[in-house]
């Protein structure tokens, strides 16, 4: 054995280190009740002792007025700070009211975020932060959102979800936090945007502190199963709502984000404000620690996905691996009907939904319940898709 470089643990060290790690692995959240199990999720937990850009990613997309920087996101004494500063720059930016893209647009503010690369839906979710001394002008933001599909427009598709596990200082009062959804569901054959000022009633939940976010660190979770979505601050319930378009995978993120007096809202969205000034600035916030867990059944492995075997599904988002379309006959005579099968995998794939489409409604027509009609004599490509992942498969049907 060569000892070159190599540091020996003194039992007890190493002891201690084995001893952390299984309690890690054994952590229960704080809401666990007995006789529960609940799994803690690495890929989308962390304890901030190092900056781990395997886990997150730190230069995500732009957006709208905020600029993200890695430089501006640091770890050290196991804390990661999120920094916003005064920094002028200019880049491409929507301009929502005109509905163009403009380039060279100025802008005024950088800032951090941490984006988890793994994704996941229905679960506990929790952070303990420190909020920005900077009041008003940045909003602690601690939140979790997917990716805007636009390849689904059925009546009822939720093409976007995002829930804010707790945004704070963006209001008039210090203390006023905010435990809002968004979403974008096809309404009327239209993507519509839900927003909480629009939509209190289903997207939007506050919550008076009893404390300044500013001073110290606190704990902000929420709880995300098929039917509810429920909010804590410090193991306390602040607000719930009802699970109704929140079931899209999603990523799990920590970032600052600049509010008024340096933005103002127009047009759905954030433009920068006249107020530009350097004052307050750079501030930060302090995130202690992620940690994100799944309440599970027998078949369901950490960070997601189906084991396979057991006779329970997990209580958690399983995704669509495959589709497999069938039918009992490939060729019909004109004016006949066939209904054709469709077996979407994991068997217990939250989404198993699927769309049927024809290549040629001349020669067979296809409709949402799978039937086949015989139109006139020719051949057509029947298409299945799921509405999660969009999984295809095809059927050439012969009409004779």
């Amino acid at each position: 054995m060569n000892l070159t470089n190599t540091v020996i643990l003194p039992v007890s060290a190493l002891g201690m280190l084995l001893i952390s790690s299984a309690s890690q692995a054994d952590m229960q959240p704080p809401i666990a009740k007995p006789g529960e199990t609940w799994i803690l999720q690495v890929k989308r937990s962390d304890e901030f002792d190092v900056k781990d850009a395997t886990k997150w990613n730190f230069q995500t997309e732009n957006y709208g007025v905020w600029s993200w920087k890695n430089e501006n996101a640091t770890v050290s004494d196991g804390k990661l700070k999120l920094t916003t500063k005064r920094e002028t720059h200019q880049r491409n930016f929507w301009d929502g009211c005109n509905q163009k893209q403009l380039t060279n647009y100025p802008l005024y503010y950088t800032s951090g975020v941490a984006k988890s690369r793994a994704t996941g839906n229905y679960g506990y979710y929790e952070a303990r932060i420190k909020g920005a001394s900077t009041f008003p002008g940045v909003s602690p933001a601690f939140w979790m959102y997917s990716t805007i599909d636009r390849s689904l427009t059925e009546e009822g598709d939720v093409q976007y979800s995002e829930i804010d596990v707790v945004e704070l200082t963006q209001k008039r009062s210090v203390r006023e936090s905010d435990h809002d959804l968004h979403n974008i569901v096809v309404k009327n054959g239209k993507p519509t945007w839900m927003r909480p000022g629009t939509f209190p009633d289903t997207n939007h939940s506050g919550y008076h502190l009893p404390f300044d976010p500013r001073n110290d660190f606190h704990t902000y979770g929420v709880n995300v199963t098929k039917d509810d979505i429920t909010w804590y601050v410090d193991g306390v319930v602040v607000g719930q709502k009802k699970n109704l378009y929140w079931h899209r995978q999603m990523n799990l993120t920590l970032s600052q984000g600049l509010r008024a007096p340096h933005t103002e809202w127009k047009c759905n969205q954030f433009y920068p404000s006249a107020n530009n000034s350097e004052q307050g600035f750079p501030t930060s916030m302090e995130v202690d620690y992620v940690r994100s867990w799944v309440k599970v059944g027998n078949n369901t492995n950490p960070d997601g996905g189906d084991s396979q075997g057991g006779n329970s599904c997990p209580d958690t988002w399983v995704g669509v691996n495959s589709v497999s379309i069938s039918s009992p006959t490939q060729a019909l005579r004109k004016g006949q009907s066939a209904t054709i099968e469709s077996t979407v995998l994991p068997a217990c794939a939250t989404n198993k939904n699927v769309i049927y489409s024809t290549s040629n409604k001349n020669v067979a027509t296809v409709n949402n319940a799978g039937v086949v009609k015989a139109k006139n004599k020719g051949s057509a490509t029947i298409t299945v898709k799921t509405k999660n992942k969009g999984k295809i498969d095809t059927l050439v049907v012969s009409v004779i």
